[in-house]
């Protein structure tokens, strides 16, 4: 999971630095890499790419493309910081949903520190005081979208293998984003150096997906989601990095109570 944060972070730089491309071409080739590689395994390793839950896989699938979409949208109108940070409440989210759908036990005990959490979030995205509130809820939405993705992954375990389930999300990502450019009409010819950044978040996003995929499969998800928050520091030394990004006071204090938040949490699930 620490793999996935970190080539997570620096995909979300790579998006950034694309943010003057097409929202659907940074998508489409987020996803080459993944479509070419992923199926020559698959084929090595004499796996079926059609999977055994396939209305699970689909709808993976389609949860991913609306959290990458989400996410990728607040990551090019945001500072970087603040959208890696909201996105972090998508754990929380997990808590919920894992005791929903996969019956990992939550206590009410566990509920003042949803709140604490909340609160953050809220500090982050400063209702009322900020012009650009409408890219801070997409990042909320995002946040929701990655829950159930995730969620989504950790139940497939019973029936899929990993790469199958990869496999899935990158095709119909990658299918749903060329539609749509080539509907919009929208595509530009990158020149040398964007599509050196566009090969990058490529890699990075394979990364990324391959080990996030693989942790929800081996540990619970309200286990595995705990080291999201690392995210949030590799945002900040990224986003001070390449764009020259401070976060302001109200980010920082926010983004203390969510991780501060995830880890009594944490805390609290191991005592029990």
């Amino acid at each position: 999971m620490l793999t996935a944060t970190i080539c997570g972070s620096l995909l979300a730089v790579m998006v950034k630095q694309a943010r003057h491309l097409p929202l659907m071409e940074i998508m489409l080739f987020s996803n080459i890499p993944t479509i070419i590689i992923v199926p020559l395994i698959l084929r090595k390793m004499n796996i079926s790419f059609f999977g055994n839950n396939k209305p699970l896989l689909w709808f993976r699938g389609l949860m991913g493309t609306l959290g990458m979409l989400t996410t990728f949208y607040a990551l090019t109108a945001m500072p970087l910081t603040d959208a890696m940070t909201i996105q972090q409440l998508s754990p929380f989210f997990i808590f919920f949903l894992a005791g929903m759908f996969l019956k990992e036990r939550l206590h009410l005990r566990q509920i003042p520190f949803f709140i604490f959490a909340f609160l953050g979030g809220l500090l982050v995205i400063k209702p009322g005081f900020r012009v650009d509130i409408f890219p801070a809820m997409v990042a909320l939405l995002a946040a929701f979208f990655m829950a159930i993705a995730h969620v989504t992954v950790r139940h497939l375990r019973l029936t899929d293998h990993h790469l199958v389930i990869i496999n899935y999300f990158s095709y119909i990502s990658g299918l749903i984003s060329l539609i749509i450019l080539l509907f919009q009409k929208s595509f530009i010819i990158p020149n040398s150096c964007n599509f050196f950044i566009l090969i990058l978040l490529g890699f990075f996003a394979l990364i990324s997906q391959y080990s996030l995929t693989k942790a929800y499969q081996l540990a619970p998800a309200s286990l595995v989601s705990l080291y999201n928050y690392s995210r949030i520091i590799f945002a900040s030394v990224f986003g001070l990095l390449f764009f020259k990004e401070i976060p302001d006071i109200l980010t920082i204090i926010g983004a203390s109570f969510i991780i501060v938040s995830g880890y009594l949490n944490y805390r609290f699930k191991v005592n029990n």
